[in-house]
């Protein structure tokens, strides 16, 4: 029988850079080479062992890009982090990840340099897309599509937000409880 499981939320490909930040024991550390390596020994270990074959799961890597660096210490909160900081320390485990054929990546919920990750069109499509060279799925983290209405304040509403992370680079959109995306989604390609 089918395991029912098709998606993993594995693994954590966050540096652990900041000890504060709360979820700093979901990552592999703080050495961006040690983290490379075991990321991708997850990725490979998750999508191609031959213990779950046929019964095929999909790796994660999260979260793309700088969440684990808040200035606040903060889960969720903004990262100033410099571009080589970010090549340097953030990028290796990511670019790991996708080495190995990770099938999803999963977006930062915060915000980097003042940008929320969910509308960056620089990380998420030129970064993560055109310079790492990532094929699969971006998903957004729960409900941080709204938040860029409502707590990042970069859209005037919820149909803006929607517009801002599809042109971002995202391609599913995880939400809480309804499906005001899609209607919102439709609306957007109606007009065009």
């Amino acid at each position: 029988a089918d395991l029912g499981h098709h998606w993993l939320y594995t693994p954590v490909a966050d540096t652990g850079r900041n000890p504060r930040w709360p979820r700093f024991y979901e990552t592999f550390g703080e050495s961006p080479v040690l983290g490379a390596a075991m990321v991708a020994a997850v990725v490979r270990g998750v999508q191609e062992s031959p213990d779950t074959a046929p019964y095929r799961v999909v790796a994660s890597a999260k979260h793309f890009i700088g969440y684990s660096d808040p200035r606040s210490g903060h889960d969720r909160t903004p990262a100033a982090i410099p571009n080589q900081e970010l090549h340097e320390l953030f990028v290796p485990p990511f670019r790991a990840a996708v080495d190995a054929g990770v099938g999803i990546v999963e977006a930062n919920s915060g915000e980097v340099n003042g940008v929320p990750v969910h509308a960056s069109r620089r990380l998420l499509t030129t970064l993560l897309r055109d310079e790492l060279g990532f094929r699969g799925v971006l998903n957004t983290d729960w409900d941080d599509v709204k938040r860029l209405a409502n707590r990042h304040r970069v859209a005037e509403n919820e149909k803006e937000a929607a517009l801002l992370a599809v042109l971002a680079g995202n391609d599913l959109v995880l939400t809480a409880m309804d499906t005001a995306f899609c209607g919102h989604l439709v609306e957007l390609v109606r007009e065009g």
